[in-house]
């Protein structure tokens, strides 16, 4: 099925930098389009995009307005971030070159277990990692050959043993602890405390992850825009620009992170996908 949605004015969005960005890993590029996973369907974006809208294919029909957070007006972020004195110049060419860039609006389950799997990991193993969980233990997509993301429940009764097989070494119990604590209510993305710090604090609370996964999944899964995860890459950034280890990004902060990180990653030094 055949999807156009519109754009709001000024708008734009370029899937090849959205799904290349490392915010997701359920998206592969295939020629000359991307493909992936999302709320239950599989979807197919082309790459070249036509001006003001949105295209895409979908098996099953989804509607994805919300995952690609068309409501959210990039044009007017980049504004208040184009503002900031501090290293203004870099600013400015990573909000140009990274025009299109959208922070998705992802499922905060997939979201917390997909970072957790990511760390001392590479895109291309964490995309084989969350594949393999989701063809083990995920439901199967009507008309498709694809799976969706397992639920808590599929993956704690799966244990130790069944997971073995999906090769995640030792993030097998952080997986699974998060799986408890889900399912007791612990955490949840409803549960989560309104400022970032008490939320990555709740996060915390399962086993292994750290305040870079937290703030992952606050950006990632949780929509938290202000939220900066701090990685080897944001601290090269801090460093290189911006005269230390970190600095306050502002209420956009999150935004501003994936565009330094993709002009330094992609542009900059090269590095290829």
């Amino acid at each position: 099925m055949k999807h156009i949605l519109t754009l709001p004015e000024g708008e734009v969005f370029s899937p090849e930098k959205t799904f290349n960005c490392g915010q997701c890993f359920r998206f592969d590029d295939i020629g000359d389009v991307f493909q992936g996973v999302v709320k239950g369907d599989v979807v197919t974006f082309p790459k070249k995009q036509p001006k003001g809208r949105v295209e895409y294919h979908s098996v099953n029909g989804c509607d994805l307005t919300e995952y690609l957070d068309l409501e959210t007006r990039y044009a007017r972020i980049n504004k208040s971030l184009a503002l900031d004195g501090t290293a203004s110049a870099v600013i400015e060419n990573a909000i140009e070159i990274s025009s299109g860039l959208r922070i998705l609006k992802q499922d905060f389950w997939e979201a917390l277990c997909s970072f957790i799997i990511s760390q001392n990991n590479n895109i291309p193993r964490i995309k084989k990692n969350v594949a393999s969980i989701s063809n083990a233990y995920g439901k199967p997509i009507p008309n498709t050959d694809f799976y969706e993301f397992p639920t808590p429940e599929a993956l704690l009764e799966a244990g130790e043993e069944g997971l073995a097989s999906c090769r995640l070494g030792f993030r097998t119990k952080y997986i699974l602890d998060a799986c408890r604590k889900m399912l007791s209510g612990e955490i949840s993305e409803k549960s989560l405390s309104l400022s970032n710090e008490e939320a990555k604090e709740q996060l915390m609370q399962i086993h292994g992850v750290g305040p870079k996964v937290a703030s992952c999944v606050l950006l990632y899964g949780a929509h938290r825009l202000s939220e900066v995860p701090v990685d080897v890459w944001m601290k090269k950034i801090f460093a290189k620009y911006f005269g230390g280890e970190y600095c306050d990004l502002g209420e956009y902060g999150g935004v501003l992170q994936q565009y330094l990180f993709f002009r330094e990653r992609f542009i900059i030094e090269g590095h290829k996908v």
